[in-house]
């Protein structure tokens, strides 16, 4: 075989390949992303990417509400004066269904119902903590930001709110009185101590060059 000739099937090998390579990436299925993806966790909070933004949720239990009862209490008759939550009891279930359908598990008057307002405010003159932080829900204050176990999560708060930033925050209640099914045959009644969840949410839009997120 001559040279010329070796030269031509060197060429005529490359170009084929080529083409076999750009048919081979046209026929591959386009790449469909999966939302919400998690990409980051701290001790205080877990972020995820949504399509058009990010979201940074910071989600903890709200510290002393065995000394706030009497104010949840008050939060709760005006959420249901006022809003539209809490309209309905033991999850809509009646004495027989929670027979039929449960066992041992305790059914709750408002188990994770959202209050309509929540707010922080700080606290600077508390004796016990300086980065205290007290947590108000419909106008009641029900207790404050956890430190104990949960110290990054209070300061991170502590700087937001410092700097006169603020971002969503829900508030959902747990706990209360209930009915409970034990023996098959009569449903028993109880009450526990009202319990807060609060939940604060960071979004920052992707079109963003610079994260609208000042805390360092």
């Amino acid at each position: 075989m001559s040279l010329w000739s070796i030269i031509k099937n060197m060429f005529k090998t490359d170009s084929e390949t080529i083409e076999n390579a750009i048919e081979e990436t046209k026929n591959q299925p386009e790449k469909i992303e999966v939302y919400p993806k998690k990409i980051s966790e701290t001790v205080y909070s877990i972020k995820y990417e949504e399509e058009s933004a990010f979201f940074e949720y910071i989600t903890f239990k709200v510290a002393g509400t065995s000394h706030y009862q009497k104010e949840i209490k008050k939060a709760i008759s005006k959420e249901k004066n006022d809003g539209f939550n809490f309209e309905e009891k033991y999850d809509g279930m009646t004495n027989s269904e929670i027979l039929e359908n449960t066992y041992d598990e305790p059914i709750f008057i408002h188990h994770k119902e959202f209050f309509s307002e929540c707010e922080f405010q700080l606290e600077e003159n508390n004796e016990h903590d300086a980065k205290a932080i007290g947590v108000y829900v419909n106008g009641y204050k029900v207790g404050h930001v956890p430190r104990k176990n949960y110290q990054e999560g209070q300061d991170f708060i502590f700087k937001y709110l410092k700097q006169g930033i603020s971002y969503p925050i829900s508030a959902m209640l747990y706990g209360g009185k209930y009915k409970i099914n034990r023996n098959d045959s009569s449903v028993d009644t109880g009450e526990t101590d009202y319990k807060i969840e609060c939940e604060v949410i960071i979004k920052t839009d992707k079109q963003v060059d610079k994260v609208i997120n000042p805390i360092k």
